[in-house]
């Protein structure tokens, strides 16, 4: 099958709905392991911390996600 916008390989992690689809799917990319536990707490929608961000991206500060954690509404502690 021609898949030539990448729609299909895209939204197949979004059909699969699981955990591990999407760590599958994200590891494709950067080509990076991905913390099964990490990635389950963002589905869960548990509020973000700082080891759940360090454990995804160690590089990055939950405090400079602020603007971006309040677009989309996701929960945070404190």
């Amino acid at each position: 099958m021609d898949d030539a916008d990448g729609a299909e390989w895209l939204f197949d992690v979004l059909i699969a709905g699981s955990v591990d689809a999407y760590r599958e799917f994200a590891e494709e990319v950067p080509e990076v392991t991905l913390d099964l536990d990490a990635v389950q707490a963002v589905f869960d929608l548990k509020p973000l911390t700082q080891e759940i961000v360090s454990a995804l991206n160690p590089e990055v500060i939950l405090g400079d996600l602020g603007k971006d954690i309040a677009q989309i509404g996701f929960p945070t502690t404190g």
